[in-house]
């Protein structure tokens, strides 16, 4: 024998057929209207953040790279100021040498006229004298010249450091400029759909917003699920779930301080 499915009257008189399937029971949540818009906003803030995020990021290099550009200058700067500095004092040893050797050259014909031996001796004293003088002058000039080639090299090769370095940071600037042109037009569009989005949020609440967006890698408003926050995954309390479901209050995460909404 079969069983049909059973049927009757309810306690209050309705007639019910039990084959027909019994409703299922609804478990929805309200999000707070404050909420719902500061949720919009942040997924324009977040679309703006990724366009700028480069952007942003090019002071920072220009400024790094920058410095040491100016650190290469400084030592071009430096190496072209000592050769400068030895190839004038090589010039004044040599012009030294050059006096030196006119000066025996006049004592030497001034042996030829002197009336006495005494006054001879002491020519030729003078005359070894100054040739000592010389001496010492063109050995100190010859090592200045052969300096002057070592700090020409180095200069060279400072010279090449820089100017290589400056085609980097050229090049860098272009293309900063490039990025900065390319970007401009999808952020500049972003930031007019945002400024009406603030429209009806309490001034405190777009502050602590602000605050926590800059503060909170960029989730201010932060779903719940399973009664845990979603961006600290701390366990939120049984009031605060309770809040959340009826969308009467703007909930804050008591860890991470987020605004939190529930997910379903």
């Amino acid at each position: 024998m079969t069983v049909g499915p059973r049927s009757g009257l309810s306690p209050g008189g309705l007639w019910l057929d039990s084959s027909a399937p019994l409703p299922a029971a609804r478990h929805t949540n309200t999000v707070h209207p404050h909420v719902k818009k500061l949720l919009e906003l942040q997924k324009v803030d977040q679309e703006i953040s990724s366009l700028t995020k480069d952007i942003d990021a090019l002071p920072a290099e220009e400024a790094k790279r920058r410095k040491k550009l100016d650190e290469l200058e400084r030592v071009l700067n430096e190496r072209r100021a000592r050769l400068q500095k030895t190839e004038l004092d090589s010039r004044a040893l040599d012009k030294a040498v050059r006096g030196s050797d006119d000066e025996i050259k006049r004592l030497n014909e001034r042996l030829n006229i002197v009336r006495n031996n005494a006054e001879y001796q002491a020519t030729l004293f003078q005359i070894e004298a100054v040739r000592k003088d010389r001496d010492v002058t063109q050995d100190e000039c010859l090592k200045l010249l052969e300096a002057c080639e070592t700090q020409k090299a180095e200069t060279a090769t400072a010279e090449s450091a820089w100017s290589e370095e400056k085609k980097v940071f050229d090049a860098f600037l272009a293309e900063a400029d490039k990025l900065r042109q390319s970007r401009a037009g999808g952020i500049a569009a972003a930031r007019e759909r945002r400024k009406p989005m603030t429209e009806g949020i309490p001034e405190d609440l777009l502050r602590e917003y602000d605050g926590l967006y800059k503060t909170r890698e960029h989730q201010a408003v932060c779903p719940v699920e399973k009664s845990y926050c979603q961006g600290c995954y701390n366990k939120i309390t049984m009031n605060d779930t309770a809040k959340l479901l009826g969308g009467s209050a703007v909930v804050r995460c008591g860890s991470c301080q987020r605004i939190l909404y529930l997910t379903r």
